[in-house]
């Protein structure tokens, strides 16, 4: 199963996230979840870097281990939020549409 943690402030506003685990609805290469998951994570992550580079967005990753984590050094902004709000709303669709055998989303 893959976990998928958003961090959020004291204000509730998201401020990274932390993904880990794997689908394991297929086998490598032919897993949809697996594949979906991992296009929303990246592209979050690098539409960030790309498109906010003012905002430090710390970056984690074990490819082996299937983790990656994200941080914001600083408080977000209203655009580093929707593009975090975004990745929740896509991971959230993906928890519904699947169910939570294979992908989690938790809050803390």
């Amino acid at each position: 199963m893959i976990e998928v943690l958003i961090t959020r402030d004291k204000a509730m506003d998201i401020t990274g996230f932390r993904v880990s685990g794997h689908a394991l609805f297929a086998e490598a290469g032919n897993d949809i979840i697996c594949s979906a998951v991992s296009m929303l994570t990246i592209n979050t992550v690098n539409a960030i870097e790309q498109f906010l580079p003012d905002e430090p967005l710390v970056v984690d990753i074990d490819r082996n281990k299937g983790f990656i984590e994200a941080k914001l050094m600083d408080k977000p902004t209203e655009r580093s939020e929707l593009l975090l709000r975004t990745f929740h709303l896509g991971m959230v669709s993906i928890e519904e549409q699947y169910g939570r055998k294979y992908v989690k989303v938790l809050e803390a």
